[in-house]
Order: structure tokens, then C-alpha cells, then sequence
């Protein structure tokens, strides 16, 4: 079997994929913990530290880090999220310890130097600002308010301007080291590789403290439908999310929620983008996508289009909800959305990167291993009857929440 999974003494979870075929490696440290699990004031902290930790080391400065990696062919980069931050780098197997060195260091030894800490608040402030000029990025951003607010998943990854502003390096390093700690921490790597030497690696190079920092349990307001708006006049589309609260990533229908998510706004044949864009020339695009967490999820739809087609293009979306209520997807369609479907996930496996983050992901959120073969049956066993059963649940107006960003765009009339 190709996938291993060891836990060490100090509580980090080591879990790879062997693949002989290639000859790289996708190798992740990922921190199990994100934005959900800032306070208010905090909210901002992770992207923070993730930016930092590439400013400078004890022994390397951060054009060093950048040369380092640059200079074997290989790439290194790092994101935040909701649930977890995660340092992460493709390289060719035959330098694996270098790239080792290079990501043992950064998280280890980092200097967190004052002024760069200066020089990298002024980075995170314009990519703040670069947020907020984004009117798709504002779409999606207060629908997640409308959706969760004021539970910690509603608030911004980056954080608002004032809290960056305000932190000093000392709340830094605090928040550092409560939350990097063994037992929050996964190590996953794909590639050509051998387990016991992954092991070997990080049984010597990590010196974290074990206990894991505990979670803050917040509970979810009791869901109601709302609407947000933000006017941009230097834009000339109206913006806009309709989204609903779905399940929790463990749950076993997100095999529906998968397949019901590629037929409405998956690709080019989707129902949307046939009745939006093909039919009504309402628009250049319109997707849907499926958020799954921890605790709960959420579906949505995003479109762009002319403010005055805007109450069209958003009754277009509840008359095809209307539709598939009352008709069901066809045997047809239902078999072409699973090859659709099982096709980009397998396409998307042969990247040691997606695989790597797929190891992530099932770790973090079923605690075990998913073979891509059990996803596809998964896929396969789904038939009509259930995802009828989720169309009627979730396919309601009533029940979604609407952001709307555009040019004199209140808060009334939004079409439901």
C-alpha cells in the first residue's frame, strides 16, 4: 500500500503517498488551525505569522529562502484558510533534504526581525486593499457574513486594516506559540518518496510542544435569510452571491452535494451556465461552489452582469431551482455530471500537489485515507432519488442569503 500514516512522540501526525512513477515530491507542513480560531481582535494573526515566517531565519534572510528553492528548480509557497494554515513545496525528489532544511528552518528558527516585521505589515495592508477593490472578493466576503456572522468563519482571513496595524511582535510570537504546538500539526507529502525517511526527518527537526491548543467552540446563530450590499461606482457590473448553509465535510451526502454542485454551475454545460449565459446572454460567467468545514458548509452562486439585467439573471436561477424541484435531473444527466465530475478529480490527481492536500484534507476532517478508487464508487453508487431528496431541502429561495456589490445597488429589491 502506497499511503502511511505514523504519529511521533511529540504529537505530529506524519502521512505520505508513494508514488515510483514520478520524480518529485509535494511536501506540506500544515498547522490545523486558522482565522476560525482568532478572537476579534486577533482575527488577522495566521496570515501574519504565514507571511512571516518567509521574512528571515538565524541563518537565513528572505532572499536566501528565495534563492534556496529558486535554485534547484523547485517552488515554495504558503496559504490560510478558515481551518488551517499550511507551508508547502514541490521540488525533485533528489532534493529532499535540502528542501527539508529549508522548511524545518522557516518554522523553527524564524526571527520574526522588527523592522521586517514593519515591511511585511505594509505588504499584508495593500493586499488588504487589493481585497477590498475586488468586488467578486467583496461578493463572496459578505456572503459569508450574511451566511455565518457574527460566528469567527464570517470574518476576513487577512483581517481588518486596524487589527494588522495593531499587532505588535510580541502578540505575534504569543499567538505563535500557543497554536504551533505537535499535536496541531500534519505533515503530508506525495511523491517518490519512502515513509520511514519522512519520519526519520521529522522526528529530528521539529521541537514543538506536544498538547494541542483547544479549539474555541462557537456556536452558529440561528439561520435566517439576510442580505448585504456594498456600492462601488468605479465599476460598471453588479456583483453578486446567493448561498445557503449546507453540511459538514464528514457528512456522507457530500457525494450529492459534489455532483449536485457540478450540474448547476460546474463547467460549460452546466444548467446556469447554459440558461445564464447560453440562452439568456445575461452573462460572461456564472459558477457555483461548495464550501465544506468542519462543522458546516455552504453553497453558492456567483454572477457578474449589467445592473439593469440583474433581477433577471437572479430570477433565471430560482426558475431553474423551480425546474429541477418539480422534474429531477435526468438518468442522462445525472451519468454525465459523474463523468464530468470523476474526470476533473482524476485529472486533478495526477498533481502531486492535489494529492498531497487530498491527504490533508481527509486527515484533518475523517481522521483516515480515502483511496481515489472508493471516491469514485462513491460517486457512482449516487442515483437520482437522493439528490432529488437534496434538491427539495436545499434548492429553496427562501433559505439563501444574497451579497450584492455594484453600482447603486441597495439593500432592497434583490429579486427573491
Amino acid at each position: 500500500m502506497a499511503y502511511h500514516k505514523t504519529t511521533l512522540d511529540n504529537g505530529i501526525r506524519v502521512i505520505t503517498e508513494s508514488l515510483k512513477s514520478v520524480h518529485s515530491i509535494s511536501l506540506g507542513v500544515c498547522l490545523t488551525r486558522g482565522s476560525r480560531d482568532e478572537s476579534e481582535a486577533e482575527n488577522g494573526l495566521s496570515h501574519f505569522i504565514e507571511h512571516m515566517l518567509f521574512k528571515g531565519t538565524q541563518k537565513r534572510s528572505a532572499k536566501d529562502i528565495a534563492i534556496s528553492i529558486d535554485s534547484i528548480g523547485g517552488e515554495i509557497n504558503a496559504f490560510t484558510t478558515k481551518e488551517f494554515t499550511y507551508y508547502y513545496a514541490r521540488f525533485l525528489d533528489e532534493h529532499l533534504d535540502k528542501v527539508w532544511d529549508l522548511i524545518a528552518d522557516i518554522l523553527n528558527n524564524s526571527k520574526f526581525d522588527p523592522e521586517a516585521l514593519e515591511l511585511e505589515r505594509g505588504v499584508i495592508l495593500e493586499e488588504i486593499k487589493s481585497f477590498e477593490d475586488s468586488p467578486d472578493d467583496q461578493a463572496l466576503y459578505r456572503l459569508a457574513q450574511a451566511l455565518f456572522e457574527p460566528h469567527p468563519i464570517s470574518r476576513s482571513i487577512m483581517g481588518p486594516q486596524k487589527n494588522v496595524k495593531s499587532f505588535t511582535r510580541d502578540t505575534i510570537l504569543k499567538f505563535r506559540e500557543k497554536h504551533y504546538r505537535g499535536e496541531n500539526l500534519i505533515i503530508s507529502a506525495c511523491g517518490n518518496l519512502e515513509h520511514q525517511r519522512i519520519i526519520d526527518l521529522a522526528a529530528s527537526s521539529f521541537n514543538f510542544k506536544k498538547e494541542a491548543s483547544i479549539r474555541k467552540e462557537t456556536s452558529f446563530p440561528k439561520f435566517s435569510s439576510k442580505s448585504r450590499s456594498l456600492q462601488k461606482n468605479d465599476i460598471s457590473q453588479v456583483h453578486v452571491t446567493l448561498g445557503t448553509r449546507t453540511i459538514k465535510y464528514e457528512d456522507k451526502s457530500r457525494y450529492q452535494w459534489l455532483i449536485l454542485n457540478t450540474f448547476l454551475g460546474g463547467g460549460i454545460s452546466s444548467r446556469l451556465f447554459q440558461r445564464l449565459r447560453e440562452k439568456e446572454a445575461l452573462v460572461y460567467q456564472v459558477v457555483s461552489f461548495l464550501e465544506l468545514l468542519t462543522d458546516i458548509g455552504a453553497f453558492g452562486i456567483y454572477l457578474a452582469t449589467d445592473p439593469a439585467n440583474k433581477e433577471k439573471a437572479i430570477n433565471c436561477i430560482w426558475d431553474e431551482f423551480d425546474k429541477l424541484k418539480k422534474h429531477g435531473l435526468e438518468h442522462n444527466e445525472l451519468k454525465r455530471t459523474k463523468e464530468h465530475l470523476k474526470g476533473a478529480l482524476m485529472l486533478g490527481l495526477e498533481s502531486t500537489t492535489n494529492r498531497m492536500i487530498s491527504l490533508l484534507k481527509n486527515e484533518m476532517h475523517l481522521k483516515k485515507y480515502i483511496p481515489p478508487d472508493e471516491t469514485l464508487k462513491e460517486i457512482e453508487k449516487v442515483d437520482e432519488q437522493s439528490i432529488q431528496s437534496l434538491i427539495k431541502k436545499y434548492l429553496i429561495p427562501e433559505t439563501y442569503s444574497t451579497s450584492i456589490v455594484g453600482p447603486k445597488v441597495g439593500k432592497k429589491n434583490l429579486g427573491k
